[in-house]
């Protein structure tokens, strides 16, 4: 059974309400919260539609730096964050590249759920 809307419709509809029927109405001093609310509700539908994959693309990649043996994706963000401090990836070659390479992915696929602006600058 297809239920619709889903949440993350349910939260661009609240949204562009907020955005086009409210937000007019407010005097100046509740403009900024609005604007913050709208923008939280943005990013929870981005989370909505993105948020598991990001998740899954950072286990996969840590999974290929660390190895699978590492419980969930907390115990695996601890281990890196061991292997950096203890010096593992501090030698410039595949091993760095190979860290860099996924911080760098991680860290996109979590800005284009956060604030997907900042990928395009």
């Amino acid at each position: 059974m297809n239920i619709r809307p889903d949440a993350n419709e349910l939260l661009a509809i609240a949204r562009q309400t907020l955005l086009d029927e409210l937000l007019p109405q407010l005097p100046a001093n509740l403009r900024y919260p609005a604007l913050m609310v709208a923008n939280a509700m943005a990013i929870a539908g981005r989370e909505c539609n993105e948020g598991e994959q990001a998740l899954a693309a950072e286990t996969q990649w840590l999974t290929g730096l660390l190895g699978d043996d590492h419980g969930s994706l907390a115990d695996a963000r601890q281990a890196l964050c061991r292997a950096i401090r203890q010096g593992r990836f501090d030698t410039p070659g595949v091993e760095q590249d190979r860290l860099l390479s996924a911080l760098l992915a991680i860290t996109r696929a979590r800005l284009s759920i956060s604030n997907p602006k900042a990928l395009g600058q």
